[in-house]
């Protein structure tokens, strides 16, 4: 603090005392002329620019955007704010960055209440969260409950059989009877395999059947909706005369209950294990994929029941007690077509996937900077482990960054290409937050 000699007199030094006081109403002065000066005329504007920076070496200090509405009307409550969460979570860093994300998201257009995230610990501790137990649509991220519930039900070294007979015998270069095909369930006989059936053939010596191609369920050739259509398809691609080995077809497709007693066999095929075609499965977001092995295990309603049992009634014990999903977040949309999940949910659904695939999730999913998958297009942190999906106004995303946290993206917003960005942003700040506080 300033002292004020005691030998002057009282005049001198009341001027004494008034000098830090001059002094700062003279700064202040200046401050505020430079904020409300006028702009500088046209023939002033080099001039100004070269002269202010000796003028005023402060940089004008920025002014912050104003605050988002909160959707619980809340006063003094930011819109990203919790619901029921310690008051230490407002000063962390992750509910900055998680703000800003929000403050982006809303000025692109994209809805707040359509807005689920959600980032934890491999602990399972609550890192940040937004609309945590609302249920959204998440798209291709189904097919993470698709690839739980194989797993559980077959194993990740199971294998698909396929085989096909004949009910009759070869003569010359004729199969006087039918083609039998009898389906194991694979979700990945694709028109490649055909081919292979069709040289096969030819390595028989069969170049014709005078039968038709008859089909045991479940047998689903890619791309076509039931057995009926894929005994079809089977047929026509056998018989391609554009085809290497065309095999010439008495008659079309149908489907057989039960197998005769009088058959033989002529080829079998066994698929990839369960592990490799989700890998499959979840790097291409196949929907044809999706579809039949969406059917072998029973269709949407089963996957909803075996959902809300799992997820529900087996809630992984290491997280956090808020991150216990409710039965109400785990449903069908409108029309029992799409499926909704809460973020809480979808977190139990990765915990158990991280269990079923010992630890590893790229087992099963892809990941960010290697070989061409779903992440190709993303500018996600090289290493991250996440499956994605896409709707016509949002896009969605579960994984792990390379740091170990955990993800839960359902995002609105009117064009996908800036969406993508802002997500992709998103996680390498989350990703900078977490790197000094690791050390």
């Amino acid at each position: 603090m300033l002292s004020i000699p005691q030998g002057l007199g009282s005049q001198r030094r009341f001027l004494w005392a008034g000098i830090p006081l001059a002094c700062s109403l003279a700064l202040g002065a200046c401050w505020n002329n430079r904020s409300s000066a006028e702009p500088p005329s046209p023939t002033q504007g080099v001039q100004a620019e070269v002269a202010a920076p000796a003028q005023n070496p402060f940089p004008p200090i920025p002014t912050p955007p104003p605050p988002l509405p909160s959707p619980s009307g809340t006063p003094g409550l930011p819109p990203w704010w919790p619901r029921e969460q310690s008051p230490q979570w407002q000063d962390s860093l992750y509910a900055l960055v998680l703000s800003g994300f929000l403050q982006g998201l809303a000025a692109q257009g994209g809805a707040l209440s359509q807005q689920g995230i959600l980032l934890w610990t491999a602990e399972g501790e609550l890192l940040a969260e937004h609309l945590l137990d609302r249920p959204l649509p998440v798209g291709a991220l189904e097919q993470l409950a698709l690839s739980l519930m194989a797993l559980e039900k077959w194993g990740y070294e199971y294998r698909f059989q396929t085989r096909f007979y004949t009910t009759g015998h070869r003569s010359g270069q004729r199969l006087t009877g039918d083609l039998v095909v009898v389906g194991g369930g694979d979700p990945y006989f694709r028109e490649a395999n055909v081919a292979e059936l069709a040289r096969h053939l030819h390595n028989l010596g069969i170049r014709q059947i005078d039968g038709e191609v008859k089909v045991v369920p479940p047998f689903r050739l890619l791309g076509q909706p039931d057995s009926l259509a894929s005994a079809r398809r089977l047929a026509e691609l056998l018989q391609d005369p554009q085809g290497p080995y065309p095999v010439a077809i008495g008659g079309s497709g149908s489907t057989l209950r039960e197998l005769t007693e009088e058959i033989h066999c002529l080829a079998s095929y066994t698929s990839l294990r369960l592990g490799s075609l989700l890998q499959i499965l979840n790097g291409s977001n196949d929907r044809a994929m999706v579809e039949a092995l969406l059917a072998e295990l029973g269709g949407r309603t089963a996957l909803l029941e075996y959902l809300q049992q799992r997820l529900v009634a087996q809630p992984v014990a290491h997280l956090d007690p808020k991150l216990a999903p409710a039965q109400s977040e785990i449903r069908l949309g409108p029309g029992g077509q799409e499926l909704y999940l809460s973020p809480r949910a979808l977190a139990h659904l990765w915990e158990h996937l991280l269990e079923a695939t010992d630890g590893d999730p790229t087992r099963i999913l892809p990941r960010a900077g290697i070989g061409h998958s779903t992440l190709g297009l993303r500018t996600l942190p090289s290493g991250t482990t996440a499956q994605v999906g896409s709707a016509p106004d949002r896009l969605m995303m579960v994984g792990q960054l390379p740091d170990g946290t955990h993800l839960i993206l359902l995002n609105h917003g009117p064009d996908l290409a800036i969406l993508r960005q802002q997500q992709d942003r998103f996680l390498q700040e989350v990703l900078a937050v977490g790197e000094p506080l690791r050390h």
